[in-house]
């Protein structure tokens, strides 16, 4: 009796720690689309020159359309087929994946293709163990990308 008592004591509080708590706040609520008033939402303490430091660079971001993230880059080459196999490669991933946004740079010498725009490292790395079939050599790559799209609704854990 007294190990049973001692095992629910231990399991209760998984219980508790287990249930996943959402908050739902549709867009109009965030200041007609303001990603900032999330932060202001959160209360999150700290110097008020930060928060003006993350303001400035969230307009900065949204004037230029583009911010920090990350790439898969698929090819690199170079020489005089490179351009032809670049095209193959992109055409290749497009077949597979047409709802991913494919770019084939040139920077002297050399043709690249990198895909996606991913805003944390984590979501390139997803998609990077999606892709090791096809693409073994695919890896991630610092870019700066297209701000995403925003959606109705924001979720906030």
């Amino acid at each position: 009796m007294k190990y049973l008592i001692i095992l629910l004591l231990f399991l209760a509080p998984l219980g508790v720690f287990s249930t996943n708590h959402h908050m739902t706040i549709p867009e109009y609520q965030l200041n007609n689309g303001d990603s900032l008033a999330i932060w202001e939402k959160l209360n999150i303490q700290c110097e008020s020159k930060i928060n003006d430091l993350l303001r400035q660079q969230a307009e900065q971001s949204k004037r230029s359309g583009i911010i920090n993230g990350f790439r898969l880059q698929i090819y690199f080459g170079s020489g005089a087929n490179s351009h032809n196999q670049a095209v193959k490669m992109k055409t290749e991933f497009l077949s597979s994946y047409p709802e991913v946004k494919t770019y084939l740079l040139f920077k002297s010498p050399d043709f690249i293709v990198r895909v996606g725009n991913f805003r944390t490292k984590s979501e390139a790395l997803k998609m990077q163990k999606s892709l090791l079939y096809k693409f073994p050599n695919a890896f991630i790559v610092a870019d700066e990308i297209a701000l995403p799209e925003l959606i109705n609704f924001t979720t906030i854990n």
